[in-house]
């Protein structure tokens, strides 16, 4: 593990420095104006300010009526508001800052960031054609997952996979290659969790047990982007290598598949995540429950393994209306534990939703949607069955501010 990490390193800080700009001779031009064309040159390729300064605002609300806290209620809801801010400096160099405004602010104990920083991150390009970038800072994790790339607000409901297991904001650094327009391959070195080793266990009510801190509780990412038949099709597989604990190392891979054309959108989204210490807590709470532990005895499962499976499609019915479809099956199972056994765990995660988009050129949608999710596990688990319904009217909206 700690090969592989410092390897990735390694390549990650491996810059290579910048072609030789070409120049035009100059042996006719007097030295004043060569001198003025020169210095010219230089500020139209390195500008006092950045170029572009983008700022969105996106936004999801309504009216809803759901069984969230056991029993049914109506109630008006604030789902997601974030803010957006990017812009270039020039053809090289790049930024992005998102914040959630219904997240904590409070820094976070592994990484400094806090759950509200989606991303504050600066991308720099550099190579032959600009084929090389790396990017530094909080950001995206490199995961093949469409659910996850897709506009936040679009998702009424992620799966687990995206909502509990994923790290999806990291911090740590990428370095990419653009093989062609249509293929790119990207390496992510990024820490295991946001908060300690320590801050998760005490957290989330766990016990360190036997476990001890990783020397090195970070991960990797490999990723393959690819797009076929005028980008009508995207991949975006990925492999995962991590560690949390001490001699307990992480795998994961995760296959994401998308059809996008003028008037729809289809994404199928495959994963399975072995993680030798579930640091992401779905199967040890019910592994801890089923055995009845409490106070030092409850502590995080070993060799633990989650699969799913998340398909999306949305369909314009005419220039103004649209169905969203998705439904998603996801498993959780203790690979050496024949008491509990392998796919415990059961989840469904399923919305279907009326949009209505009055503005070709504005990214404004109502909708009126079902969203439904069902929690149940193998019968002698005799842990109850969780079943939760929301029907929703409301409208989101990415605001173009400037």
């Amino acid at each position: 593990m700690k090969k592989t990490l410092s390897l990735i390193t390694t390549l990650g800080l491996g810059v290579v420095t910048l072609n030789a700009q070409t120049q035009t001779p100059v042996d006719s031009i007097p030295a004043e104006r060569n001198s003025l064309l020169s210095r010219s040159s230089l500020l139209s390729k390195e500008p006092a300010r950045a170029k572009s300064f983008q700022l969105d605002v996106m936004l999801r609300a309504g009216l809803q009526s759901d069984n969230g806290d056991g029993s049914g209620q109506a109630k008006a809801n604030l789902d997601d508001a974030r803010i957006l801010m990017s812009g270039d400096y020039n053809e090289q160099l790049s930024y992005k800052v998102r914040f959630r405004l219904n997240r904590s602010f409070a820094p976070t104990s592994q990484d400094n960031g806090s759950r509200a920083l989606d991303m504050a991150y600066i991308k720099y390009k550099f190579g032959k054609d600009l084929k090389w970038s790396v990017t530094a800072g909080k950001q995206s994790a490199i995961v093949g997952s469409y659910e996850f790339e897709n506009n936040p607000i679009y998702e009424y409901k992620f799966t687990d996979y995206v909502d509990r297991i994923l790290n999806l904001f990291v911090v740590g650094g990428t370095l990419s290659y653009e093989v062609n327009p249509n293929h790119s391959l990207h390496a992510q070195v990024y820490n295991t969790t946001n908060d300690s080793f320590m801050d998760v266990h005490s957290k989330n009510g766990f016990a360190v047990g036997d476990l001890e801190r990783s020397d090195v509780p970070m991960g990797a990412y490999f990723t393959w982007v690819g797009a076929f038949l005028e980008k009508k099709i995207n991949t975006k597989w990925s492999y995962n290598i991590s560690q949390f604990a001490k001699r307990h190392t992480n795998h994961s891979i995760s296959l994401a598949n998308k059809l996008k054309t003028p008037k729809q959108m289809l994404y199928l989204d495959l994963q399975y995540s072995y993680l030798g210490v579930d640091h992401a807590l779905i199967a040890s709470s019910a592994i801890n429950d089923f055995y009845g532990r409490t106070g030092t005895g409850r502590v995080l499962a070993k060799d633990v393994s989650y699969t799913s499976a998340i398909l999306r499609y949305d369909q314009f019915l005419s220039k103004k209306w649209e169905v969203a479809l998705k439904g998603g099956y996801e498993t959780a199972g203790a690979k050496d534990d024949d008491e509990v056994g392998k796919n415990f765990r059961q989840n469904w995660t399923y919305f279907a939703a009326l949009q209505h988009k009055p503005f070709h050129n504005q990214d404004l949608r109502f909708y009126l949607g079902y969203v439904g999710n069902t929690v149940d596990y193998k019968g002698h688990m005799k842990i109850d069955k969780s079943q939760y319904n929301r029907v929703a009217f409301g409208a989101y909206f990415t605001i173009p501010v400037l």
